[in-house]
């Protein structure tokens, strides 16, 4: 990988009090960071996932504390109340495993200009989703644009704007009532018990169906299991304000859970089950998919008529508790 490194870091990797191996690890490193600077914000942060900088070095914490203390970077703190002195504001890094909320680093140096160096990144982590879906792009006649946004670590592309009319005659692999499905799954790993909401999936019932009928909706049943679709939607992503409230009484304590995630920033809640989309589809499905073809949508995956019915059966058996099913795009 070709960086440009400034000659402040150079001072300070020369200056490191430790061995030849080490320094050159503050290098690649550096590079990691570098690699995902244009993924800032408007006040210079960008994420950087803990397992990218552990495939390039298991101890980059080191590095990076000592790249703090020679004020070339910094972390995104959020302010505390110290718990000893309530009169006292205290600053910690801002991150959340259980939310998949990767850590925000900036550079407090001008990593525009400096030397160019060639940086050897071979590391243990596994990119095969890139590969596939750059190989695939590739064959289906498409530029090779590919990023994965930090809020959901969904994966956009080129084709993926007007996939429906550019792949007629393949098909897609999705999931049905997905995200709903997703949060059960994701309460039942955690043990978080709400009994309403583990019962709609314990026994195979149509989620929205079940909230339109708890909740007494009016309509077609077409227009109910909508109503009660957005009614989750606005759960899992508002601020707040729900069409219906009593969804709150419905399940108290999936709501309370939602609204402890919340408390930090309201849109937590809807990044964490894109996170948990992506860890499954990307991260996993597409990763291990035993097919050279396919492409990512977000909560499905495009493949060959060739290739979907073996997809699928690999699908239903990574994630059993998911359902899967096939479409012809047409």
């Amino acid at each position: 990988m070709l960086v440009t490194l400034p000659n402040q870091f150079k001072t300070a990797i020369n200056k490191m009090p430790f061995n030849v191996t080490v320094k050159k690890n503050a290098i690649k490193i550096y590079a990691a960071l570098y690699s995902k600077s244009h993924l800032k914000n408007s006040t210079g942060f960008f994420p950087v996932p803990s397992a990218y900088l552990a495939a390039v070095n298991k101890r980059y914490y080191k590095i990076l504390d000592y790249f703090v203390e020679r004020g070339l970077i910094d972390y995104y703190k959020k302010a505390y109340t110290d718990d000893k002195d309530i009169f006292n504001t205290i600053y910690r890094k801002s991150y959340n495993k259980e939310l998949g909320i990767c850590a925000k680093y900036r550079f407090l140096v001008n990593v525009e200009v400096g030397d160019e160096v060639n940086v050897d990144m071979v590391s243990n982590r596994t990119n095969r989703w890139w590969n596939i879906t750059e190989n695939s792009l590739i064959e289906a006649g498409f530029d090779v644009k590919i990023s994965r946004d930090d809020f959901g670590r969904r994966v956009w592309h080129s084709a993926i704007r007007n996939y429906k009319t550019d792949f007629q005659g393949y098909y897609t692999i999705d999931s049905q009532c997905s995200q709903p499905r997703l949060l059960y799954k994701y309460f039942k790993d955690k043990g978080i018990n709400d009994p309403e909401y583990m019962r709609i999936f314990n026994n195979e019932l149509d989620f929205y169906s079940e909230v339109a009928k708890k909740l007494d909706f009016t309509g077609t049943k077409e227009s109910k299991r909508a109503d009660a679709k957005d009614l989750f939607m606005h759960w899992i992503n508002g601020n707040g304000y729900v069409p219906d409230f009593e969804i709150h009484n419905l399940f108290p304590i999936a709501s309370k859970y939602l609204k402890s995630i919340k408390k930090g920033n309201y849109k937590s809640g809807g990044s964490l089950l894109q996170r948990i989309e992506s860890k499954i589809w990307i991260d996993d499905l597409l990763t291990n998919i035993p097919c050279d073809f396919a492409l990512p949508v977000h909560d499905s995956v495009i493949v060959k008529e060739k290739d979907v019915d073996r997809v699928l059966e690999y699908c239903k058996a990574k994630y059993p508790e998911i359902r899967f099913k096939k479409a012809l795009l047409k």
